[in-house]
């Protein structure tokens, strides 16, 4: 029995040593075919597309620029303090940004929870919190 064993193996071997057309010294090639299982769920949420040309972080970064700017050259006191408001402009619109929208939570490419209907269910689900 263990000889036939050997020999179905040693045979299957044989046929897949003349199967490869690549010496086994060639790596395979760069480009193989994706699984069904690697390509992304249609449920997943995609990346908007647009940049916007003016976000908080870059409006940060402006006012800081403007209050250096300011405390450096002393004929523009005045900027110093644009700066400084500018900046407390743009760290008040992160934390509207923030509060305006609630991302959902996903697994897998579909939503965790789904968001409560009526009134009512969301007093419940506040209180089982």
């Amino acid at each position: 029995m263990k000889e036939r064993y050997e020999q179905e193996i040693e045979q299957l071997l044989s046929e897949l040593e003349a199967e490869s057309p690549q010496p086994a010294g060639v790596p395979p090639p760069d480009d193989p075919v994706r699984p069904v299982d690697d390509e992304p769920s249609p449920f997943t949420p995609r990346p908007k597309v647009g940049m916007s040309l003016i976000s908080p972080a870059k409006l940060a970064l402006a006012g800081i620029i403007l209050a250096v700017v300011g405390l450096v050259m002393p004929l523009l006191k005045w900027l110093s303090l644009v700066g400084l408001a500018v900046l407390a402009a743009s760290v008040v619109w992160m934390f509207v940004r923030r509060m305006g929208k609630q991302q959902p939570a996903y697994w897998r490419g579909r939503p965790i929870e789904e968001p409560p209907q009526g009134t009512w269910q969301r007093f419940r689900r506040w209180l089982a919190k």
